[in-house]
């Protein structure tokens, strides 16, 4: 929709629904050019409002009439309902407009708007988060739990437990609380096909918590899928066009978003760059094959080999070891950061981005292996590739994927409403 690139997220959150619109002309039609009733233009031109003011922040109504190509009194109309649903509210105080004196009263999302729930789900647990619309987390509870080593069922109840006791404690939720799942995998149809962290096959979550929880609206997605969305709306990808997320932890994965729309390939496969063979005859990978990518950067592979010469050695043990100058272990990360080197290689040249942001365990818990890769990340690419694109680490800490989670909940909400 040429409507929706100015704003973007009604892209990534709301999708074109078949929909084509000239914003030189006005016109909006059907694929079947048939004109779209008043109700969809309404829906439409609301959501494109309420877009404009969350990726400005804070706008006044004449931007807000500027980047939509409405009429002031249009916009105007627009906001008085958006106010009425208590999701925007005016700021005190304001700019200087051209007139001496008159200062423009300024737009934004309501902080206290839509709250909903996010769930991180990962090799070692579960995080259960509140968020608002503004990509905060406003509580959260972290349960530390093997996942790869119990059965779905199990964590399927740890997940509805934490998720019934956070909803406990927060009044200010809707009534029908809306629930956004993160987890590593491929995930089709709410479904994980397939996660080789949580050793996992064919698990359909959502009707045994639907069942658990009594709370109809759940919905899932991968977790790098998720922090891709973060990142665009609230994260280091906020000013670029076309983003790349490479997320390095207890697996590899990366999202695109081009045009703060997220690209996901046939069955949401796209970015599973972790089980690109970069080595054949290589590591062997959970995933049953061998050299897989990951084999070579994530946490427990570089574990694996590192504590084949010190059985004790731990994550942080392996950096200070690196900064001491012990030759192994520089020797060891240097191949780390070679494994590194290419799959930024790989991201950038197959994607061509503005941006590549690293997130992931191992560069928002070990600083010092984030300051190796911003040092040594060119090892691998070609210097006219090097010229295309900003390598960037994430904004967030630990809750980027905590936060993509529960936006996407949060959309799914404004959906009904908008």
């Amino acid at each position: 929709m040429m409507l929706l690139i100015e704003s973007g997220i009604l892209c990534l959150l709301w999708g074109t629904n078949g929909l084509v619109f000239d914003a030189e002309k006005g016109e909006s039609m059907a694929n079947t050019n048939g004109k779209l009733d008043k109700f969809i233009m309404k829906r439409l031109n609301q959501r494109l409002v309420f877009s404009i003011i969350l990726r400005g922040g804070s706008v006044s109504r004449q931007q807000i009439a500027a980047q939509s190509r409405m009429s002031q009194m249009s916009v105007g109309r627009i906001i008085e309902e958006l106010e009425k649903l208590g999701i925007v509210a005016e700021e005190n105080g304001g700019e200087p407009e051209a007139g001496p004196g008159r200062r423009a009263k300024r737009l934004r999302i309501s902080s206290s708007a839509f709250l909903c729930v996010g769930v991180e789900m990962h090799r070692d647990g579960v995080n259960v988060g509140i968020i608002n619309l503004h990509g905060r987390v406003l509580r959260q509870i972290q349960h530390q739990k093997d996942l790869s080593a119990c059965p779905p069922g199990d964590a399927i109840a740890l997940i509805g437990t934490l998720v019934g006791r956070i909803l406990a404690e927060n009044a200010d939720l809707p009534v029908e609380p809306f629930v956004g799942i993160a987890c590593p995998g491929l995930i089709e149809d709410g479904v994980i096909r397939f996660s080789s962290q949580l050793k996992w096959k064919n698990v359909e979550i959502l009707p045994a918590l639907q069942k658990q929880t009594g709370i109809r609206n759940i919905f899932i997605e991968n977790e790098v899928k998720a922090r891709a969305v973060a990142e665009d709306l609230f994260g280091a990808g906020r000013d670029y066009e076309r983003s790349i997320v490479l997320s390095i932890g207890s697996g590899v994965g990366s999202a695109a978003v081009f045009r703060h729309e997220l690209y996901r390939g046939k069955l949401n496969m796209a970015g599973e760059i972790g089980h690109i063979c970069v080595s054949p005859g290589g590591n062997m990978c959970e995933c049953g094959r061998r050299g897989c990518l990951q084999t070579y950067i994530a946490d427990w592979a570089i574990l694996r080999e590192a504590r084949t010469v010190r059985e004790d050695i731990t994550m942080q043990g392996l950096l200070e070891a690196n900064a001491n100058g012990e030759l192994w272990v520089i020797n060891l990360m240097n191949r780390v950061l070679e494994y590194v080197s290419i799959a930024i290689s790989i991201l950038a040249n197959t994607y061509a981005p503005d941006v590549i942001i690293l997130c992931g365990r191992l560069t928002e818990e070990y600083g010092m292996l984030r300051d190796l890769i911003l040092k040594n990340y060119k090892r691998e690419i070609s210097d006219y590739v090097l010229s295309s694109f900003d390598l960037k680490a994430s904004d967030f800490d630990s809750d980027g994927t905590l936060v993509g989670a529960g936006t996407l909940a949060a959309y799914r909400l404004l959906d009904e409403i908008l």
